[in-house]
Formats: C-alpha cells, structure tokens, sequence
C-alpha cells in the first residue's frame, strides 16, 4: 500500500470481543434522525412487536416455530458521518458486541460509514430511505441492502425520465444547488435524457435542455437569494424557439421551498410546470402564502401502496395509536414510514430464514432472494441489494375544497417510458387549470412562436433609390478603406521606432538584469523547495491536532493497514498532526541526507509511546520522538518503530477514563475524545528517515546479543568508514527499526 506524507494519526483502539447471543433474541439496531423525525421510534417499536406476536396474522411466517424475540435499539444518526460512526460504535453495540442486523440509517453519507465499518463485522444492513447510486455494489458495501431505488437510471431517475416523456416532453430547464447530491443527479439525468431514439413506428424521440443554472448556497447551508435571481433572470424566456416551461428543480427540499418562492414574488413566468424530486414532492412548504391558487408543482416520490397490505397496516397502527391515546394517523403521513417498515420485516424475514444468525453472508443471500408484499408495494431486492423494479408516485401540489395545500397522488411510474399508471385524480398545471385526460390535456413543454412579419408588397420608389444608395456606400466605403491603410502604414513605422528604442534600452540594462534575476531565481528556488516539503493536505488552521473524518480516504487506508495484523481492532479516532516546527526539524534531517548521497529510505511506521501521554510528543515544537524518553532494549537504547501494528500495540498509551483537554497546542484549546472504555489505546504511525541501515540479529549468539543490548549508536560501515543511521532487528514477528538520534521521526 503506497503511504502519502498526509497520512497522520494518534489512534485509539476499540478491540472486539466474542459475540455472546443467547439464542432466545435477536437484536436489530436503527439508525436514523430521530431529532427531525420524532415519530420514528414509536413506529420502530410497533413493527418489532407485531413480529414477535405471531398469532395475529401479519407476517407471522418470521420464526414461526421458534421462540425467538426480536429486541431493538433506536440511535440518533442524525445526516452526519461523525455522528453516525459514533451511534454505531457507542450506540447499537452492547458489550462490544454488534447487533445483528441494522436499520438504517436516513441520509447516504451517514448510511455509507456505518456500512463499511459494519460491513467489516458482516453486519446486514437495510436503509429505507438512502438513495446514492455510490451505495450499489458488492465491494465494500456488499452488506448493505435498501427498499428505496438508487438515483441513477435504474432508479428515481430513470423514473423521472419516463415521467416526462410519458407526458410528452422533450424540452427542459434544470435549476440545481451547489451540492453533490444535486450535480450527480443533474448529471445523471443528462446522460439519460440527451439521447436520439426512433420509435416503433418511425417517430424520432430526442431529449433537449434549453437552459441549466447552478444556485450557490451561502454559510448557513442556505440557498443565496442573488444566486437565486441570477439564475431565474438567465432562464431564455424572451426566446420561445428555445425555451421550456417545464424546469426541474433538483434539489434538497429545504432550498427547494426558497427557490419557488423567489419565483413567485419576482413573478417569475406564472405558467411555468415546476418538476420536482422527492426532497421537494411530498414535503410541506415552511409558508403558504406566496403559493399561487394553481401552484403547479409535479414531481415523484417513493411508490405509495394503497393496496391490502397497505390498508391492513395503516388499520393495525390505528388501533395501537387508540390504545395508548396517541394521534391517530387515518394515512401514512411521510413516505419514509412505509420503507421503514419494509426494512424491518425485510431483515426479520432474512434473519428467521438462517440458521446461523451471525452468518451475515447467509442472511445477506436469503434477503437478496425475498419477495413479499410490503406495505410500500412488492418487496424484493437486485443481485447487489438495491430495490427490484422500483415505482414512484407521481403527486400534484393542489389546493383541496378547504383551500388547503395537499400533494394529491395522480398517477404512478415506472423507469421505462411508457410504464405509467393514470389515477382517478385530476392535475393540475399553473397557466391552464387542471385536466383529467392526461393523453391529450397536457399542455406543451414550449411556448408557440409568434409568426414572422412579412410584406410582399415593393414600391416603385425603393426600385429607384436603393442602387443610388448603393454606389454612395461603395464610394464611402472605399474612401475608408483608403485612410484606415495609410493609418495602419504610419503606425507600424512608429511602432518599429518605439521597438528599437525599447531594444537599446534593455541593452544597457542587461548585465544589471541577469544578475538580479539570477537572484531572484536563487529565492524562488528556496521557495519552492520550503512549499514542497510542507504536506499538501495540511488544513489552513492553527491547530495541531486535525481530526480526519470517516469520509476521508486516508481513514479507510489507515484501517486496512492497522488491520492487517490486528483483524479485530477498530479505529476510534484518527487525527492529523500538524506541527510545523517538528516538520521543519524532520526535513531539515531529510535535506542532510540528500546532501550526503545518502538515500532517505523513508517509511511508514508504527509507534507506541507506553506510559508517555502522546500530548508530550505532539506538542513539542522542537524534537518530537525524543531520545531523552527512551528507555533500553534489545538493541539498546534507543527510539524503536515497528512494521507491524501488533508489534507496537505492545507499547500503546493507555489513555485514562476522565480525559482533560490539551493545553498550548494552538491559540485554541483542542480535545482528545474520551476513552470509554478500558480497552482503547493510543498509538502513532509515524514518518521514519532510515537512511543506511544495518540488520543485526540478535538471535545470532550470546555475543551478539550482548553487542546489541549495549548499542547507543549505530556501528560503523567499513565500506565508508561512516556510522550506519539506522540498526534493524525482528521482534514478535515484527521488523524492528531503532535510531538514536532526535528529529528522524515525525508524528504523523
């Protein structure tokens, strides 16, 4: 594995101990955001006890001759992967044992970092509402599952597609948010959409998109009102040949809501179709008054089943809501509770059909091979776990008879064109009123263009001016032409002048000139040099210790290369190291090396500083790994890094329980995350300049080993009559580097 100069890290270990699972319960942990989703438990609980009651008819398949109990644990995950890597560490895992199965979580970044740390564990994992196409695969996520589709063809896109040809459209506008979501989706449609087909019957199908626009978010993660009226003012609406009325509006709903309104208060093309995804579709607006009385807001969300699954558990919720005088739901007032569900059973049903419930492999195989009808509509799941043969409801923003606002469902789709299913519901557009017919009462994605003025009338007068006119504009022209020539001759002659003067100038000038710029070569060259050695992801701040979260790929890398010796130990936290003066100091030893023809034989190296708080190390301005902290080994004393974790895991720091904050690392006060549990150690990978090196066993004879044990210095190399820089040795199992010497190590 190759390691960059940017990898830096104080680690804690969690280490993982046996599964200890009693046989009588089955533990399945839920992520989510319970703080904007206060509902979610209560329908958590509900589900899990309508599974272990198996007499009253739903789903009582799931251990049907087994007297087994399904127990759970709901965690805030919030949309973060901190605190979603958190909530799995401290949340779901009980005596340091796993759940075994997952719920969730709600947002695909916080979903992505739990399925890779509990893919590791083998852990199923089933997330009813993440939808990033990054999440379909069998690599490192091929423990996570979803009821939900992906946003790629196969998926809400490809629905959105099908919609909008289904309807007849060809021509679009696309408004995005500067965020990945958005610009992959946009993206993503694009390739989709911009495509020539011929149909059965010969007509030509091709998709357009007249305008795109990116609105920029500010610091609150809210959309800039300018960025929104920039956009809006560059829609080509004088331009009818190539303007659409249709605009999608690809983006999460809390800017969504701000964007429509900005257009309706600039009265912004009243009949424009706004299209939207299911951020937008589905969610209450934050203010209804700006709305207009036929808003004309379509778009897709996740299918809503209204069959007998659907019914039979919205009357079963009904009845528990009764019963412990809770508000009663007469529907399923947000989409992500039938997939909720569906996760639930989903697992449940996998987890009851296995054996070995730990054998995340099988319980994974059986769970790609489900089918069963769920309260979301027909649940199965693709080869690499993402929802089969998705749907979408199509829903129209209306006003209903009490003049309040309502997503009313008017139809269903597929992801092929053509695969739509008309409801009994009308729609309605901003501009034309609503329609029942959608085959023929859709109105057209362009505006008409006003017909072209023409006269076929000449006069006898134009036949007699216009060759006078003529003859007097060639004369001009001419004349011009002639003038603007000579002007041209006599300004290259003066330039030619200036030139030559310039060129004696600089002739007098030209020894003063070359040695100021071999001087000014010199310092950049010296600039140049102090930039290069700097690390070039150090972060622009004054802080020492810099935290490299889950999403990095340097946590990912210092994961595998910690596990290769140690299976069964995790990362807590990873931190970067940036000192500046330990920095400066460790390249000054690496310029020394190069200016002796010695090569820097640079590695990545393992370091445990035992009972020494780490702090020591990281916050010292001047020699870092210090000799004076050293005690004697088997090859002296000295300061000793390892290849192997395992090796120096032996010597980790064991941090206390209480943990106090670090003082004088920077102007701010940063802090170390406290140590939880007894088993969490700290240790360095660090940055080690072995330069020439000589191998010593130790093993070789009671002389040797002797000779080793006396080492405070390396031997000297008789081919240059120069001490070596670096001894070398093999301990438990490990290869073992000691130098002697201050400033050689650097604290990654």
């Amino acid at each position: 594995m190759k390691w960059f100069q940017y990898l830096i890290i104080v680690i804690s270990i969690l280490h993982q101990q046996c599964y200890a699972d009693d046989g009588t319960t089955i533990q399945i942990g839920f992520l989510f955001d319970t703080t904007q989703f206060n509902w979610v438990e209560d329908i958590f609980y509900f589900v899990l006890s309508l599974i272990n009651n198996k007499t009253d008819g739903w789903h009582d398949d799931i251990f049907a001759n087994e007297t087994i109990t399904l127990v759970g644990d709901i965690v805030n995950s919030g949309c973060d992967e901190s605190v979603a890597l958190n909530a799995y560490w401290k949340g779901l895992r009980k005596n340091n044992t796993p759940p075994h199965a997952i719920v969730g979580a709600r947002c695909s970044g916080a979903s992505s970092i739990v399925a890779r740390i509990a893919g590791l564990e083998r852990i199923p994992q089933v997330s009813p509402t993440s939808t990033s196409a990054k999440l379909s695969g069998t690599g490192e996520y091929r423990y996570f599952s979803r009821t939900v589709a992906p946003d790629d063809g196969s998926g809400q896109v490809g629905a959105m597609v099908a919609m909008l040809r289904s309807l007849g459209w060809n021509r679009v506008s696309i408004l995005t948010t500067d965020t990945a979501y958005s610009k992959d989706f946009a993206n993503e449609f694009r390739r989709l959409w911009l495509v020539r087909e011929e149909g059965d019957k010969g007509n030509i199908w091709k998709g357009e998109v007249s305008y795109t626009n990116t609105i920029l978010l500010n610091a609150q993660n809210m959309v800039d009102e300018d960025s929104i009226y920039q956009a809006l003012l560059g829609v080509p609406t004088d331009a009818p040949t190539i303007n659409s009325r249709v605009i999608l509006l690809l983006t999460h709903g809390q800017h969504a809501f701000p964007i429509l309104e900005a257009a309706a208060k600039m009265r912004f093309q009243p009949d424009t179709i706004w299209v939207g995804i299911d951020f937008l579709v589905g969610q209450d607006p934050i203010t209804a008054d700006w709305i207009p009385p036929v808003p004309g807001y379509i778009g897709l969300a996740p299918y809503i089943n209204e069959n007998d699954d659907y019914q039979d558990f919205i009357f079963r919720l009904e009845q528990y809501q009764l019963q412990n005088e809770m508000e009663v739901w007469e529907s399923i007032k947000d989409w992500q509770l039938g997939h909720i569900v569906d996760s639930v059973v989903s697992l449940a049903k996998a987890l009851s059909l296995v054996e070995d419930r730990r054998d995340g492999d099988a319980v994974i195989s059986e769970l790609r091979n489900l089918t069963f009808g769920g309260v979301t509509g027909q649940v199965s799941f693709t080869p690499v776990g993402d929802r089969h043969n998705p749907r979408f409801s199509i829903l129209n923003l209306q006003k209903d008879k009490n003049m309040d606002l309502k997503w009313t469902n008017v139809a269903s789709t597929g992801i092929e064109a053509g695969d739509i299913i008309y409801g009994q519901n009308e729609i309605c557009f901003a501009g034309t009123g609503c329609v029942i017919d959608f085959k023929s009462q859709v109105p057209s994605d362009k505006y008409p263009v006003p017909p072209a003025i023409t006269s076929y009338r000449t006069e006898l007068w134009t036949i007699i001016i216009l060759p006078i006119v003529a003859i007097l504009l060639i004369v001009v022209a001419y004349r011009y032409w002639r003038t603007k020539q000579k002007k041209k001759a006599l300004q290259s002659s003066i330039s030619i002048i200036q030139q030559k003067l310039k060129i004696d100038d600089q002739l007098d000038n030209l020894n003063d000139q070359i040695e100021d710029a071999k001087k000014k070569k010199e310092g950049l060259i010296r600039e140049r040099l102090r930039l290069q050695e700097k690390p070039i992801t150090w972060t622009d701040t004054d802080k020492t210790l810099v935290e490299v979260m889950p999403r990095d790929s340097e946590y990912w890398e210092i994961l595998d290369k910690l596990r290769q010796d140690m299976p069964d130990v995790f990362i807590s936290k990873v931190w970067r190291v940036q000192n500046l003066s330990l920095w400066t100091y460790y390249s000054f030893h690496k310029d020394r090396f190069l200016s002796m023809s010695i090569a820097a034989n640079e590695r990545s190296v393992w370091h445990g500083t035992s009972n020494l708080d780490p702090e020591v190390i990281c916050n010292d301005k001047q020699d870092g790994f210090m000799m004076q902290f050293s005690q004697s080994g088997f090859w002296g004393r000295g300061l000793y890094f390892a290849d192997k974790s395992s090796y120096s895991r032996m010597y980790a720091y064991k941090p206390p329980v209480a943990r106090k904050s670090f003082k004088g690392l920077s102007t701010a006060e940063e802090e170390r995350p406290r140590a939880e549990k007894e088993d969490e150690r700290e240790m360095f990978l660090a940055k080690l300049l072995v330069g020439s090196e000589i191998y010593m066993n130790r093993k070789e004879s009671p002389r040797r080993e002797a000779e080793c044990k006396r080492l405070t210095v390396p031997p000297t190399n008789p081919e240059t009559n120069l001490k070596y820089n670096t001894v070398s040795g093999e301990s438990s199992g490990s290869k073992i580097w000691i130098v002697y010497e201050n400033g050689r190590a650097y604290p990654e």
